[in-house]
């Protein structure tokens, strides 16, 4: 392995160990879906990936977690009436949390298999 080498993967490492050994990506980003800001975050540790669905109020910057799961898809999110939307995905293996409401919205899943199904937790 040449010096440059060594030394990118150097830099590679310290930077995982300074972020906890965790990368987060944005995946997406959906604005106006039921009048609400969507974005899809993808965070890997060691190998361990979480992808998150998170939702905000336009103008707001907090934002709230509806949805962990394992997979790098991306859902597609789509209203399905004044106060309720739908999160839908391909095959996955865990959903590791969800919310089933959103303040004042009613939230709908369509999976088309869970592997390990269990016991889902609120996020």
């Amino acid at each position: 392995m040449t010096l440059l080498g060594m030394l990118c993967l150097a830099t590679a490492v310290m930077l995982l160990w300074s972020r906890g050994g965790c990368l987060s990506e944005s995946l997406a980003s959906m604005s106006g879906v039921s009048g609400l800001d969507f974005e899809v975050v993808t965070t890997d540790c060691w190998h361990s990936t979480e992808t998150g669905v998170f939702v905000s109020r336009p103008g707001q910057s907090g934002k709230t977690l509806l949805f962990l799961y394992n997979s790098l898809e991306v859902p597609v999110i789509t209203p399905i009436g004044e106060q309720e939307f739908q999160i839908a995905l391909g095959d996955i293996d865990h959903v590791f949390c969800r919310e089933d409401k959103w303040q004042d919205l009613n939230i709908k899943y369509d999976i088309r298999s869970i592997r390990y199904k269990e016991n889902r937790r609120q996020c």
